[in-house]
């Protein structure tokens, strides 16, 4: 009976922590994974409520930015949360896929990524798609992460805290390296944007070149006809 009760109580929490935004359920599925270690809940279990449950959380929080559309742009309108809302819908207009995965493993990146999906009335089911993938990486890093935490410690609550502090490092690595990896693509369009202006620019200096000599050339050699 506590053993339902566990899970019970992880599935909800999971749950509704997918559903609010900003609350941090990774580090809450490592903690339980830690335990999950030194008592008879089971691993599998776990990942799998914690799989489905932020699957069914993220459809709710979907919901309530399209039921809630009109409220929610003006209370993004002069915001700094709604400088993340664009730029996530920048990240969507280039790759759904990309910006869902991305969103759900950068701590605090899930809730501008779907304000942006609920804004821009995109198909429920191409959203799906990418966030079944997403929410199944997450739950495998952060249980995976628990069960690690778990094994390192003898005790319980140390074996927790461990977790936990593993789960905050990889949200903390994940979000540096996505933005070097979104500096580089930057670097790398600001060149390929400045090699063909460049390019633009040569031809036109040539023709030009050549229209204002030849007539000074032509009016040379007349002179020297002239005085011959």
């Amino acid at each position: 009976m506590d053993q339902l009760r566990a899970h019970l109580l992880l599935a909800l929490s999971v749950l509704l922590g997918s559903a609010i935004p900003f609350v941090p359920t990774g580090e809450m599925v490592s903690g339980a994974a830690a335990v999950a270690v030194h008592s008879r809940l089971n691993d599998l279990l776990i990942f799998l409520i914690c799989f489905v449950c932020s699957v069914l959380g993220d459809l709710i929080m979907l919901g309530e930015a399209r039921l809630f559309a009109p409220r929610l742009r003006r209370a993004l309108a002069g915001h700094k949360l709604g400088v993340r809302v664009d730029q996530a819908q920048q990240a969507l207009s280039r790759n759904v896929f990309s910006a869902v995965v991305t969103g759900r493993l950068i701590p605090g990146g899930r809730t501008p990524v779907i304000a942006a999906l609920g804004l821009s009335r995109m198909p429920v089911r191409q959203f799906l798609g990418a966030d079944v993938v997403a929410c199944a990486l997450w739950a495998a890093i952060y249980s995976t992460l628990g069960s690690i935490g778990g094994r390192i410690s003898h005790h319980p609550v140390w074996a927790m805290v461990i977790a936990i502090a593993f789960a905050v490092s990889v949200g903390l690595l994940v979000q540096h390296l996505v933005r070097f990896v979104g500096w580089l693509r930057a670097r790398a369009a600001a060149r390929r944007a400045g090699t063909p202006a460049a390019l633009e620019a040569a031809p036109a200096d040539r023709p030009e070149t050549a229209v204002t000599t030849e007539p000074a050339h032509r009016s040379h050699n007349a002179e020297i006809r002239r005085r011959a």
